[in-house]
């Protein structure tokens, strides 16, 4: 799918000198906003004859001026009425149309999607499983200009309940998303680390555990001035339970489909994502759901695309949409082809994998769906697109979510554009965002169609800005080199967490077929022994410390395993490192001063010496991560996530 834009005519305005009350605003600016001082330099922009769709709802203003100085947007009004600071550059928007860039509600991100982000004006992500430190770095990165890529609001990770016998495990290793909390004071805990390592949102990735345990999440990130966005989906735990508790966004609507059914006990335990319990929608029940929703201001985030693919009546388009958006040959550099085919299988039909019976269930289901979102939405209330990646193209995906929220819910152009920008900004606590206006971040999208006629016309896209910079709206094959590749896992699968330690079920695997912890010095029929003269697979299992600031002085890492022997070698990104063997499950290797100049994320390997005995398995171990962000982030786990 070609991406990229016309350039619009841009030339320089007369010189004029600034007026006091915008240079006092931009001061103010630079004083309240972490960003100010740092774009201050910048050359103002201003786009001129555009028609403007401000966001805000009121009607579409022609032959419209945006003035943008550093970073902000300081002065909207008509062509002739306002003042040009000095110097500006003029964008010429005559005959096209300006809205504020694009929210997506929820963006299960990974490095490689964010030029697509802004390929496609969505210039915002709401990051809900976070990444872990990785994330916050990546998102600290995007914001200082060093990485291209949209504006990030990171989770840093997700917490989960126990299930209903309490013995659910998480997989222990830094970095993962899901963490597990027994009690509510084990959950209030938790989400205040979440937040010491900077979170911008509560996640919390399912409803398997009893209310009780989720209420201190929404009150911890509520004293904290931040929303509360629930994935409550059940079976403890559902969307009308986190409603009432205060939350701010329910993510996939919360599965409300359940608490709708005429017979509730029928799907009591569906904790999946389909809407197939809306087939069982009892119309009665609408009203006392919907005001419940609106007494509580509760935002609605259904993820159409996803959790309904196959049914709403754009999908023969997106079959197409997403076949042609993949076959960019740009892609193949930095964007897995097995991601790509991840979301070709998701488009396919559903008679493809669904019985005759579940298809007339699903189909009935999305029909009742789309009856009540119309209704919520009619009566006030407000529902999110978003792409939730990898089920959709990265950035084209919202524009699809879009579509179903016009073509199926049955919503006007003009509230869909609001859905993505003012509502989204609302629900998420985003006061910088979401229009455009005096005050608020530069964040624009330039059209040449009319978007209020249809929201398809939201996709021809002529020039993006964010941040007050025109964005390069092409792909590079270098773009991954200064990123922190979060959420990109071996194998290239997305996405969801960037943990510490990968290919922790081939270590158990390894661990299970050659770990023989009874011998502690020399063969055992086999390998194993610290001065064995033939070496096992060695296998990872923890790294300490996983995040190094940049510029940090010599560190040590503990690395913690199995099959470790007095020859085995440590390898950061390819480079040996000096290592003391402390024993057969325990090394201790130095990365020394010079290596953390560099911001990065970079691979920790064990590898034994030959001969290996375990040769099926290799000489080289799972691999590790050592984290190590910019110095202007010094918001992450401090080792804990």
């Amino acid at each position: 799918m070609q991406a990229t834009g016309r350039i619009m005519s841009i030339r320089r305005a007369p010189l004029f000198c600034l007026c006091a009350l915008s240079l006092c605003a931009l001061v103010l600016v630079a004083l309240h906003h972490p960003r100010g001082a740092f774009a201050q330099g910048r050359a103002a922009l201003v786009i001129e004859g555009g028609t403007l769709i401000d966001g805000n709802g009121g009607a579409a203003v022609p032959e419209s001026v945006v003035v943008i100085e550093a970073n902000r947007i300081t002065r909207v009004g008509q062509k002739g009425q306002v003042t040009y600071p000095a110097n500006a550059t003029v964008i010429e928007a005559d005959g096209k149309f300006i809205v504020p860039g694009l929210i997506d509600a929820k963006s299960n991100y990974a490095s490689n999607f964010g030029e697509s982000y802004l390929i496609w004006g969505v210039t915002s992500g709401v990051w809900s499983s976070g990444g872990g430190d990785a994330g916050t770095a990546e998102r600290d990165a995007i914001n200082h200009g060093i990485i291209a890529g949209p504006r990030l609001f990171v989770s840093v990770g997700s917490l989960v309940g126990p299930g209903p016998d309490g013995k659910k495990q998480d997989g222990g290793v830094p970095g993962r998303s899901n963490y597990v909390a027994r009690t509510p004071d084990e959950a209030r805990k938790i989400v205040k680390e979440f937040l010491e390592a900077g979170a911008d949102l509560l996640y919390p990735g399912d409803g398997d555990g009893p209310p009780e345990l989720y209420v201190p999440l929404v009150e911890e990130h509520h004293r904290a001035g931040k929303p509360a966005v629930m994935r409550t989906i059940g079976p403890g735990t559902g969307g009308k339970d986190a409603a009432l508790m205060g939350s701010d966004v329910l993510v996939h609507s919360g599965n409300l489909g359940n608490s709708l059914a005429k017979d509730p006990a029928k799907w009591k335990n569906y904790a999946a994502l389909p809407p197939d319990p809306y087939s069982d929608m009892d119309e009665a029940k609408i009203p006392e759901m919907i005001k419940i929703l609106l007494d509580n201001k509760v935002a609605l985030e259904p993820d159409l695309m996803a959790t309904s693919r196959g049914f709403s009546k754009s999908w023969a388009r997106v079959q197409k949409e997403d076949a042609e958006y993949f076959s960019n040959p740009a892609f193949p550099a930095y964007y897995p082809r097995v991601q790509a085919e991840g979301v070709l299988e998701n488009v396919e039909s559903p008679e493809t994998y669904l019985t005759q019976a579940q298809l007339e269930v699903r189909s009935r289901g999305f029909k009742n769906q789309m009856i009540f979102l119309h209704r919520f939405v009619e009566a006030g209330g407000h529902i999110l697109p978003a792409s939730d990646i990898p089920q959709t193209p990265a950035g084209f995906g919202l524009y699809q979510e879009l579509a179903v929220f016009q073509e199926d819910v049955g919503m006007t152009p003009a509230q869909v554009l609001q859905a993505t920008t003012k509502w989204a900004a609302e629900a998420f606590k985003l006061p910088d965002l979401g229009t455009i206006e005096a005050g608020k971040l530069a964040d624009v999208l330039i059209v040449n169609a009319d978007p209020l006629q249809t929201i398809l016309n939201l996709r021809k896209i002529d020039m993006v800005i964010k941040d007050g910079k025109v964005v390069d709206r092409t792909y590079h094959a270098s773009y991954l080199s200064k990123s922190f590749k979060a959420a990109m896992n071996k194998g290239g699968t997305c996405c969801f967490s960037s943990p510490a330690v990968e290919g922790t079920g081939w270590a158990a695997a390894l661990k299970q077929a050659t770990w023989r912890p009874e011998s502690l010095n020399g063969g055992f029929n086999g390998p194993g022994g610290i001065d064995s003269n033939s070496s096992p697979t060695p296998g990872i299992e923890s790294i300490f410390p996983f995040t190094v600031p940049q510029g940090s002085p010599a560190t040590a890492l503990t690395i913690k395993g199995f099959n470790f022997v007095r020859r085995s070698k440590v390898y950061l990104d390819g480079q040996p490192l000096p290592v003391k063997v402390v024993s057969r499950t325990e090394l201790e290797a130095m990365v020394d001063a010079s290596l953390l100049v560099r911001a990065g994320r970079f691979a920790v390997v064990v590898k034994n010496p030959e001969p290996i005995v375990t040769v099926d398995w290799g000489d080289t171990s799972n691999q590790a991560n050592l984290l190590v962000p910019y110095k202007f982030t010094i918001q992450y786990s401090h080792n804990k996530f």
